[in-house]
């Protein structure tokens, strides 16, 4: 990979981020900002480029803003199950139905966390809408005990919320009725406490409870990623000159100015100190609050307690989150026009707890599947835990499954990044964060082995890694045509699935952003949808495409020839399906039994390498005719079924135009 693309991705990236933080426009950075890690892998072999250094603005002056001054926060939820005293808690209901045999399989009620995000602007328990049920035909049901002294009441449905408005723990239950009338229960505690701190941010030792008494590790990891200077170099003036005192609530730990929380976070550590959000943001404002604050200090940035929940009662064993709900993630990365990216994960097929992918292969039967089919067993698989040790219960792909929270060591804290393996055997470098892509849309299987092994399976429903960079398929030794893609997408799947999302149309008013209306497929396509056609409108993100193929106004490509032999030149799609479906014919005339599941075919007792290899290509050609990713690689997989079926057949595909290297 280019190491000065990486070089622009990354200070992008990290000007984007600035963007974000609170609205403003950024201001120059500079290299200090850029973490130790990141900076020496992007340091080698970059290419010297003239720079301009424009002086900085000098600092905007105001007065200094006491805590009751700033803007109430919206209603939130963490989706943690340790939450602050007068925070809110939201659980939404779920359910698995019961099986063929009831008692062996019954009803399973799941309660999940559900995050009511700062972009609702919830200022009202009663003005939250509630979703569409997660799964249809089930009657749900929620009861609540609360500790002594305790007001609250569960409300809502299937989302129910209520406000822990003392210390302690809260016990929901949840009864799942389906149509039937089967039962299931489900009962979840959440623990109310205050805040403690993580003990390491203002250079002082930790003391018992704080978090890095124990966790120093963890901590030390932690101290290199953004989160934990974010407000340190704020209040210098390093991130923006339009950093207000309203930004604070999500750069500090324990934010929540709501009159009903009283919980020892930063607000009310604050507020007791008499501190004042400075109205000079200047170096030197930093050191001066720990000087003259360190009390309020020590509960600046986004710390262990930010994500975990308040650890006062923890202490080595005690009640603590460390769920991987995106909810955590999104009580402060969603809040439009720059806080997107969770809205945008919300419409990607990583978002879909319904998806067969995230229920069946789980579990302990599954063990093979879970590194990539929950969102523990990728973790556990990306720090090189066995197979029959890993974390196979439920949970979707969210921001903690790839992004590491603790450790800044890759950009953009990706467990996985620049190098993978392929099943295959083949090492694939420089591929920057598409390395994480890879770890699992792969076919699962070495062809070669899969075929001349005393063992044949055949691949999994992706071939994208393979395709994207040669060595999809078995291909008898020989050569196969190939798309230039590898060799022209630095970033390979990231440069098209996570492509910019179309933005806004600014009305005719350049300079009136209020009246600005989103352009279609804005922010239901690209970036953190994945997703290259918008679910909403149809939208196509072509515009990577566009720059070789000049004339594309469709993801729907026409291809250069006809390549089934059916005498018309069609669209990549419907080629593909033609030599699909040639290569089925001969496969089934020679006794092969395609089976809607698991192993996916049967073969005859005598079935040699022709035919098991020309199966295995099949199953390549015909998941991209159900599940699309012609684009990967066209020429390579018209190659590969052409010469399957002349493998097959003893001659080329009639009438075809053949696709040679």
């Amino acid at each position: 990979m280019s190491r000065k693309l990486l070089v622009t991705a990354v200070i992008a990236l990290t000007v984007l981020a600035l963007l974000a933080a609170c609205g403003g426009s950024a201001t120059a950075i500079t290299t200090e900002e850029i973490h130790p890690a990141t900076a020496e892998v992007k340091a080698t072999d970059v290419e010297p480029t003239a720079v301009t250094i424009e002086a900085a603005p000098p600092p905007v002056s105001g007065p200094d803003v006491p805590i009751d001054d700033l803007e109430t926060v919206p209603i939130i939820t963490t989706a943690a199950s340790v939450v602050g005293i007068g925070s809110y808690i939201a659980a939404e209901a779920y359910a698995v139905p019961a099986g063929e045999d009831v008692e062996t399989e019954p009803v399973q009620a799941l309660i999940m966390p559900f995050g009511i995000t700062s972009n609702m602007k919830i200022n009202n328990i009663r003005d939250f809408r509630q979703p569409e049920p997660a799964v249809r035909d089930f009657t749900f049901e929620w009861s609540l005990e609360a500790p002594e002294g305790s007001s609250a009441e569960v409300t809502g449905n299937p989302v129910a919320i209520f406000l822990a408005d003392v210390a302690g723990d809260y016990t929901l239950t949840l009864t799942a009725t389906d149509a039937a009338g089967n039962i299931g229960t489900l009962v979840k505690t959440y623990h109310a406490t205050t805040y403690i701190g993580n003990g390491s941010v203002t250079g002082d030792d930790p003391v018992p409870p704080e978090c890095a008494v124990c966790h120093a590790d963890k901590a030390e990891a932690w101290e290199g990623t953004g989160h934990a200077t974010f407000f340190t170099r704020a209040i210098d003036g390093a991130v923006s000159d339009h950093y207000s005192a309203n930004c604070i609530t999500c750069h500090t730990t324990g934010f929540n100015n709501r009159p009903e929380a009283n919980n020892s976070g930063f607000d009310d550590i604050a507020r007791a100190a008499g501190w004042e959000f400075p109205g000079t943001l200047q170096p030197g404002n930093w050191d001066s609050m720990v000087e003259n604050y360190p009390e309020v200090a020590a509960f600046t940035n986004i710390q262990c307690e930010s994500c975990h929940g308040p650890g006062v009662d923890h202490k080595g064993s005690g009640p603590i989150s460390t769920g991987l709900d995106y909810g955590t993630c999104a009580q402060c990365h969603s809040e439009d026009p720059y806080h997107v990216f969770p809205q945008q994960w919300e419409i990607s097929p990583h978002a879909d707890k319904n998806a067969q992918a995230f229920w069946y292969p789980t579990g302990e039967d599954h063990l093979a599947c879970v590194g990539c089919h929950t969102g523990g067993g990728y973790i556990d698989a990306a720090n090189g835990v066995p197979q029959d040790a890993r974390r196979s219960d439920y949970q979707v792909i969210t921001c903690a499954v790839c992004h590491d929270p603790h450790d800044a060591e890759n950009p953009n804290q990706l467990r996985v990044f620049d190098t993978i393996t392929l099943p295959n055997g083949r090492e694939i470098t420089d591929v920057g964060p598409a390395a994480t892509c890879m770890t699992c849309h792969n076919t699962r299987v070495d062809p070669i082995a899969a075929v001349e092994g005393d063992t044949f399976s055949l691949p999994h429903y992706s071939s994208a890694a393979e395709m994207m960079t040669g060595g999809a398929g078995y291909t008898w030794g020989a050569e196969l045509p190939s798309s230039p893609h590898e060799q022209l997408l630095e970033n390979s799947c990231i440069s098209c699935h996570m492509g910019p999302t179309p933005g806004m149309d600014n009305s005719g008013t350049p300079d009136d952003p209020t009246d600005d209306q989103p352009l279609p497929g804005h922010n239901t396509v690209g970036q953190h949808t994945f997703l290259m056609v918008s679910p909403v409108d149809g939208t196509e993100n072509a515009g990577t495409c566009q720059q070789c193929h000049t004339e594309l106004t469709s993801l729907d490509f026409q291809a250069s020839g006809d390549h089934d032999g059916d005498g018309m030149v069609e669209t990549h799609e419907a080629e593909i399906e033609g030599v699909v479906s040639l290569l089925q014919e001969e496969l089934e005339s020679r006794g092969v039994q395609f089976l809607p599941s698991y192993p996916y075919a049967s073969f005859p007792a005598d079935a040699d390498a022709n035919l098991k290899g020309a199966t295995w290509n099949w199953k390549i050609g015909d998941d991209i005719v159900e599940f699309g990713g012609v684009q990967h690689n066209y020429k390579a997989l018209v190659g590969l079924l052409q010469l399957s079926y002349e493998k097959l057949t003893g001659s080329p595909v009639p009438n075809a135009e053949i696709l040679a290297p």
